[in-house]
């Protein structure tokens, strides 16, 4: 039923974090991405980010000095890591873009990816224990009262190499031409945060999984 795929995905500079450090803000993410009408049984919002803010990177400043607008990586007992639902995100994202310049061209590309490619590695390793470094940028943001100036720090890493598997219906719809065609275009595309600065682009490799008989 699936064909299965090895994937490395080699950043070629910086790869910026996207996890705020805040509780107040990790529960404003959680809102905003909360649906409409959640199951009757799902667990709240403030549960949530206790369990988010228990694993990002502690910030080395101590007690009481945690700043707003700061992005940061999960973390758990082996070091940094990336979820693979974000991989599965931008692969949506970039095979939404690359529909119509396939030959033949494939239509409704993100929705067939969206059902039939799967990443399977829900802890992707960063194989680090520390962030490479804080970014600082000045940005300017719209608040109800007008333009206002604000500070934004983002935690890097250098180069980092994400692996992970992923699982395709083997239904001939998405081929590997059409992978590497929507990873071809994410490696200039960029993953993550910050790629208007040029962070998050990559070098990728594929390789089918074969799996033996018997």
């Amino acid at each position: 039923m699936w064909t299965k795929y090895d994937v490395e995905l080699q950043m070629v500079g910086r790869f910026a974090a996207s996890i705020p450090k805040t509780p107040e803000e990790i529960q404003a993410m959680l809102e905003h991405r909360m649906p409409l009408n959640p199951p009757e049984d799902y667990t709240p919002i403030e549960e949530l980010a206790t369990d988010v803010a228990e694993k990002v990177t502690p910030y080395e400043g101590g007690e009481g000095e945690l700043k707003y607008g700061w992005a940061t990586f999960l973390r758990d007992e082996t070091g940094l890591y990336y979820e693979g639902r974000c991989v599965r995100g931008h692969l949506k994202d970039c095979a939404n873009q690359v529909k119509g310049v396939l030959s033949p061209p494939v239509k409704a590309l993100k929705a067939k990816v969206a059902n039939k490619v799967y990443v399977m590695t829900d802890v992707i390793s960063l194989w680090a224990t520390e962030i490479a470094g804080t970014e600082t940028r000045f940005v300017q943001v719209m608040t109800p009262a007008g333009p206002r100036s604000t500070i934004k720090y983002i935690d890097y890493m250098e180069k980092p190499t994400l692996n992970f598997r992923l699982n395709v219906l083997d239904d001939g719809v998405i081929t590997e031409d059409i992978l590497k065609k929507v990873f071809e275009y994410g490696s200039i595309h960029g993953m993550g945060q910050e790629r208007s600065q040029g962070w998050g682009r990559y070098t990728f490799k594929i390789a089918e999984v074969i799996v033996a008989e018997g």
